[in-house]
This record gives C-alpha cells, structure tokens and sequence, in this order.
C-alpha cells in the first residue's frame, strides 16, 4: 500500500504515538519529559498553519513525522525556518520514509513562500545531502557534532 503524508491530527492517540517516536529518538536522558513533548506537540498541531507536523502512514500504521518551524528548539545559529524533528519509526526504516517527509517539508515550505530551509543533523548528513542540502558549518552541540544545513528551494 502507497505511503501517506499528511498533516498531523490533534487526536489524543495520534499525539501520543508522535510523542513517544520522537521522545524515544530525541530526548531520552535529556530534561525534555514525553508528557513536556506531548503537550507541546498537541498545542503545535492544534495551531498548524504556517508551521506544519507532518506524518508518514502506511497501511494505517504511522511510520514517521517532521515538522517544519519558524525556531528550533535549542538553536545555535539565528536562522529561520527549519526542517526539525524528523524521525521514521524502527520497523520503516531503509524504505524512504524519510526522504517522504523531507520532500513534503520542502514543499509546504515553497507553498508559504520560503526561500532557504534549515536543518541540524548528528547522523543523518548522508541522508540530507543526496536530497541537495549543503552543509553550513560543524558545530559542538554538548557531546556532539551538530551539522547545520541548508537548502534553497
């Protein structure tokens, strides 16, 4: 069956499944709480707009999101708006989920009428640089390397 990508539903169930994919990719050990991201990510979704969450689906199954931002979470560069946050669910991972979601943040992006799209990767550089992003700078971000990237689109 074709994957799906559409925006975000403000159901409770839906938010929850967002928020623990995310949590478990990116703040595990870190001060940021699942119920600090899931109220947070069910305010964003409930406000979608210029600011959208996407989500992969397949067979009804929700196998990634992304969003696209005015602000980053922590950010290290005065850039705006930014592609964030993406993340495939373990078992769709190696089937191009991810490149999915990047292409539909770049296009919601060139619908509201951005010019230059950011990112912060640690591990997937690869990923983003086969779908034309370019790397701005290498920065240390706590114990690791962040890769800051662009794409004009």
């Amino acid at each position: 069956m074709p994957v799906r990508i559409r925006p975000a539903e403000p159901s409770a169930a839906e938010i929850a499944a967002l928020a623990k994919l995310r949590h478990d990719a990116f703040f595990v050990g870190s001060d940021r709480s699942l119920e600090q991201d899931r109220s947070e990510l069910e305010s964003f979704v409930r406000n979608q707009g210029y600011e959208i969450a996407l989500v992969a689906e397949q067979d009804g199954r929700l196998a990634g999101t992304c969003l696209f931002v005015r602000e980053e979470i922590d950010p290290l560069h005065d850039v705006s708006p930014w592609l964030a946050g993406l993340v495939v669910a373990p078992e769709f991972r190696g089937q191009g989920m991810g490149r999915l979601l990047v292409k539909a943040v770049e296009a919601h992006a060139r619908s509201v009428g951005c010019e230059r799209l950011h990112l912060y990767t640690s591990s997937a550089e690869g990923l983003y640089a086969s779908l034309g992003w370019q790397v701005v700078e290498r920065v240390p971000d706590g114990d690791e390397l962040s890769v800051l990237m662009a794409k004009d689109l």
